[in-house]
């Protein structure tokens, strides 16, 4: 049991953060087969291909707004003395935005049908995460409610984390020369999801004797493989418990159902030039284990209570003299509780969409072997849209080893430099890179960190390229 509990954890908390989710380098890489994951019209190099469990993995890491240099003051050697509250709240947003993605493939294969098809099969873990906060979320304790007279302090939050299994089988047609279009679609299973649609405070200070309204909203919902219970009550919180069964588990692995696809379609103007389109994640899951629902319930607990708002104007006499006389504040305190409780319990399934992304793109090659690429992603989430602009180029040498350079900027992060180097050993492809190698020189400075490797098994690499690209007879001068 230990070890599927070490699983799901990894899955769920061990995997670090990415911002905006861009394209990664990878994606630029002709000699990866994996970049048909975000374009499935592209051309795969390949006549057909084999990766190992865990074959390609990709993981990254951003807070957005939340960096090291905002948050600590440090010495002359870089060793943090201060937290720096006030410079770190000022550097936020009214808005603000987490995000994370992982991908890990345990099994893969294509291969090419009568030169106009190439199919695959791919087995992944994936996961996903999308939390937006306010800036009055640490706002508020930084700059206290004075600062808030005016303007109301709307502290709020959401959340959408999701890891699930991904099965998908893609197909990819060259109509002609110029044209190709690709079709991915797949299978989705939910291992664990947290959703929050809302959990929100809107604290209101009066400008005339500064008593404090608040209002507060919360609806949570959870789902999870792994059987667990889940109760509050006013004396004793929070309670949680699980099932140690690893049969549970593995009973529950296919019953949370969801469906996807991917589209793309690519047009070849020019014989150097091509643009691509495509729609990627347009899916669902349905949660149906273990759901449980957590809301927020406003009681009318006594005098604090007013028009379905807590209001406090001051603490009255008795309430001073009771702490004058020993009285603990946490005793005070404690009687707020009673006008929070929250709602626990089983609910009905619900479902997620998965977040939807759609690209745009285009390829130069203006030398053999070399390629220029520009890609404008735009991801919808939580009811946001998240742009970003990449700019990418990617060389191969001696038709072994491939470099690919790019550049990404999003929204608050323009230090966005990446770098993948990928080697073509006969049947052996290896590669490996990173999105930001700011964050990799000096962490203190950045806020995104992502990393990606890969490793297959394929055929027909050389036997493509020098049909592509066939060697120039050398005319010889014969003096007569």
């Amino acid at each position: 049991m230990k070890r599927y509990l070490i699983i799901l954890g990894a899955l769920l908390g061990g995997i670090v953060a990415t911002y905006g989710q861009n394209l990664d380098v990878y994606h630029f890489m002709r000699t990866s087969p994996f970049r048909n994951f975000d374009t499935p019209s592209c051309e795969t190099i390949y006549d057909g291909y084999v990766s190992l469990p865990g074959g390609q993995v990709h993981v990254g890491g951003n807070l957005g707004s939340i960096r090291y240099n905002n948050l600590f003051a440090t010495d002359n050697e870089g060793y943090p003395t201060t937290l720096t509250a006030t410079r770190f709240a000022n550097s936020l947003s009214k808005n603000n935005y987490v995000g994370a993605i992982s991908s890990m493939e345990l099994l893969g294969f294509g291969f090419r049908v009568k030169k106009k098809f190439f199919i695959t099969m791919d087995y992944r873990l994936r996961f996903n995460a999308d939390i937006r906060y306010s800036k009055a979320l640490f706002g508020l304790p930084v700059y206290g409610n004075m600062a808030y007279v005016d303007d109301p302090a709307d502290m709020n939050i959401s959340a959408n984390v999701s890891t699930y299994q991904e099965i998908g089988i893609s197909v990819r047609h060259k109509i002609n020369d110029r044209m190709s279009w690709g079709v991915r679609p797949k299978v989705l299973f939910g291992m664990a999801n947290l959703r929050a649609d809302k959990v929100s405070a809107l604290l209101t200070t009066d400008p005339v004797n500064y008593g404090l309204a608040m209002q507060y909203d919360a609806l949570i919902k959870a789902s999870a493989i792994m059987p667990y219970s889940l109760t509050f009550d006013k004396e004793n919180g929070f309670s949680f418990d699980y099932s140690t069964k690893s049969s549970d588990i593995i009973d529950n692995l296919f019953k949370n159902p969801g469906v996807g696809i991917d589209l793309g379609f690519t047009f070849k103007p020019l014989p150097a030039f091509n643009v691509s389109f495509s729609v990627l994640d347009l899916g669902f899951i349905n949660w149906k284990t273990n759901t449980t629902q957590m809301q927020s319930v406003l009681y009318d607990a006594g005098r604090f209570y007013e028009d379905g708002s807590l209001v406090f104007g001051g603490m009255t006499q008795d309430d001073i003299q009771y702490l004058i006389d020993g009285g603990k504040i946490g005793d005070y305190l404690d009687t707020l509780a009673y006008y929070f409780p929250l709602e626990v319990g089983p609910t009905k399934s619900y479902v997620t969409a998965t977040p939807v992304r759609v690209v745009a793109q285009g390829d130069y090659e203006f030398a053999k072997h070399h390629t220029v690429s520009a890609a404008v992603q735009f991801r919808f989430a939580s009811r946001y849209v998240q742009p970003s602009l990449t700019i990418a180029y990617d060389g191969s040498f001696f038709d072994i080893i491939d470099i690919c350079v790019a550049y990404t900027m999003q929204r608050k992060s323009f230090d966005n430099l990446g770098f993948a180097i990928g080697l073509n050993l006969g049947y052996l492809n290896v590669y490996a890179g990173t999105q930001n190698i700011v964050s990799l020189l000096s962490f203190k400075d950045s806020s995104q960190l992502t990393a990606t490797a890969g490793i297959v098994f394929n055929w027909g690499h050389f036997k493509n390229w020098r049909e592509k690209y066939p060697k120039e007879k050398k005319k010889v001068e014969v003096n007569k």
